[in-house]
């Protein structure tokens, strides 16, 4: 593939390359597989770390037809089971969140009973022998990991390894401290569109003069750069035109930088798609995430997160700035929504085989080379 240089980096030359066909975005056997291929595979963000925070705390996250109960145990750590009782399958709880008053996870139906980290302590009538054993009973485990404050859980027997799922993001975002971190503000969007067209729209700005005048104004479009594009992690930066400015409805930071954040990253914004179902938008003043829910071929949960320093989040007088940073980008947000649901309908038509990437689209190429490496789909049929 040819390439030209910017800056010392290398792009390719991808003019003429064509898009995913449009039944990718609506087949049912598409999305199914792309469930179990991709979503039970991979490792997938689950929730931040300050959502489960004392001993007891649990919340459920729904991955298609599976349930992970995400519980805080007594040692303090996070742990990951299916929410199915080894008795006869029945689910374990129902609420989204709550706490295990008892510090043990109780069947509703015949009251087995098990530790926080999922050990079968209690069996009513049962007797162990004959095939029966309680050690042998423990919850079935997802895999949990911490990075950063953000949970990530994978649904696989055997799961590669996160940091080489997660090879960019090793030690790229540090000076953020992200773990310290604490969530200001969220809003739930629910979008007619395919998970895959939100990926897409968020990696490319060839469409930001015509939809996104504010943030054009803010981040010329002509400074975007992608320093990272392989594997399931890729991203970059586009540069902030006012000194010390940030992406709030003036332009303004909307706090101080963020812990250690300084030099180029004062005039940066990045944007890293964390496949397939984060973005992670590291701002000099604040950090704000979208954890996308699939929930067929033409629909999603996007869950938009604000994180702020808490001693920015605590003070009364920076409640205006934040709500500033909040403001924006829900616009910006909503801009992009529109689209991308336009998108779903028109690629739904029957004269809509694949479309053109452009030049400014390479990162879309590298997300389509991922998803179908991923598939196993080496020849695509219109």
């Amino acid at each position: 593939m040819k390439k030209f240089q910017k800056r010392g980096i290398d792009y390719p030359i991808i003019d003429g390359q064509r898009t995913l066909p449009g039944k990718y975005y609506h087949d049912e056997k598409i999305y199914q597989e792309e469930i179990e291929k991709i979503f039970y595979k991979f490792w997938i963000y689950a929730c931040r770390a300050e959502e489960i925070p004392a001993v007891g705390d649990f919340k459920l996250i729904q991955v298609e037809d599976e349930s992970i109960i995400l519980v805080r145990d007594k040692s303090n750590e996070i742990k990951a089971h299916f929410n199915v009782c080894r008795h006869r399958g029945t689910q374990l709880c129902t609420e989204e969140k709550g706490h295990f008053e008892s510090k043990t996870i109780q069947c509703p139906y015949h009251a087995w009973t098990y530790q926080l980290d999922g050990n079968l302590i209690s069996a009513p009538l049962m007797k162990e022998g004959n095939g029966f054993l309680k050690s042998e009973c423990s919850l079935f485990k997802a895999h949990v990991t911490n990075w950063e404050g953000f949970l990530f859980i994978s649904l696989a027997e055997d799961p590669v390894p996160f940091e080489d799922q997660m090879e960019a993001l090793m030690g790229k975002f540090s000076d953020w401290n992200m773990a310290d971190l604490r969530i200001a503000h969220h809003i739930k969007y629910e979008l007619n569109c395919n998970w895959k067209l939100i990926l897409h729209n968020y990696q490319e700005c060839y469409h930001c003069p015509g939809v996104h005048p504010l943030l054009s104004e803010l981040t010329p479009f002509q400074s975007a750069q992608h320093d990272f594009s392989k594997g399931a992690v890729i991203g970059g930066f586009m540069e902030i035109s006012k000194k010390r400015g940030s992406m709030t409805m003036d332009g303004e930071a909307a706090g101080p930088p963020v812990c250690k954040v300084s030099g180029d990253d004062l005039q940066r914004v990045y944007y890293y798609s964390v496949f397939p179902n984060m973005l992670l938008t590291p701002h000099p003043d604040f950090v704000l995430f979208h954890h996308i829910i699939p929930k067929g071929p033409g629909k999603i949960i996007n869950d938009c997160y604000w994180l702020f320093h808490p001693d920015v989040i605590e003070d009364k007088n920076a409640q205006a700035r934040i709500q500033s940073a909040v403001d924006f980008w829900d616009l910006t947000n909503r801009q992009d929504w529109q689209v991308c649901e336009q998108m779903q309908v028109g690629t739904k038509s029957k004269r809509f085989t694949r479309g053109y990437y452009s030049g400014r689209e390479d990162i879309l190429l590298s997300l389509d080379k991922e998803l179908l490496k991923a598939l196993g789909h080496s020849k695509i049929d219109d």
